[in-house]
């Protein structure tokens, strides 16, 4: 049994994952700006705002209240673009930065503070094929994950001598994601035909890359990049 940090669990993929490892019996705390939209035993939910740094770091004292130290860390809150660079609204674009990137960014520092106490973390980040892609309509959402990456890469050596790993999985079209909600079904095929694989994700995969990168086996695999589709 491990204890799970997932970020945006209110809906899609955060929302999966938090009941897979329920599930699995894990103890799973959850965030999200919004209310929760599950209830279990082993299941905490924090409502709060992840690009403010008082507000992540007061989820992370009642944690700390709780006893049961965070192990894995999933960084799944994002917000995704489907807007040209020159249509896309000022508010937008420094929101999808303070969210995808300082979001990650307050909470992974927070983190890895108790992952040091405790001498064991992993930590998984969630980048995306748009990136090597060069994908059209997505440009401050690929700076963002662009962002993510090269903080996955500088705190994996930063941390390197701890017992504590950081990784990243670059995912495509997500059954079941806002992402693909928002993509209209010509887009969506658009997408899928530049890829090498181009089948939608199924929560499944998706876990099944978690669980190798966080086993307590694989210490030695950090600084790493899965991409899904094919980059």
């Amino acid at each position: 049994m491990s204890c799970i940090l997932i970020t945006g669990t209110s809906h899609g993929l955060g929302n999966d994952l938090t009941k897979y490892y329920l599930d699995k019996g894990h103890i799973v705390y959850g965030c999200s700006r919004s209310v929760p939209t599950l209830s279990h035993s082993n299941y905490k939910h924090f409502i709060l705002d992840i690009r403010n740094p008082l507000d992540v770091s007061a989820m992370f004292s009642d944690i700390r209240k709780m006893g049961n130290p965070i192990e894995i860390l999933i960084n799944n809150a994002g917000i995704s673009q489907t807007s040209l660079t020159i249509a896309t609204p000022d508010e937008v674009a420094t929101n999808i930065i303070q969210t995808n990137l300082l979001g990650t960014y307050f909470v992974t520092r927070a983190a890895l503070k108790d992952m040091l106490r405790s001498n064991y973390g992993r930590i998984v980040n969630f980048s995306s094929i748009n990136l090597p892609q060069g994908s059209i309509g997505s440009a401050v959402y690929n700076a963002s994950k662009a962002g993510i990456e090269g903080l996955t890469v500088a705190l994996s050596r930063e941390f390197g001598r701890a017992n504590i790993t950081i990784n990243t999985i670059g995912l495509s079209l997500v059954s079941n994601s806002g992402m693909l909600k928002e993509l209209s079904e010509r887009a969506s095929l658009t997408k899928r035909e530049q890829l090498i694989k181009g089948e939608i994700l199924n929560i499944e995969e998706i876990i099944h890359a978690i669980d190798f990168i966080t086993s307590p086996i694989s210490k030695n695999i950090t600084c790493q990049k899965i991409y899904f589709g094919g980059a």
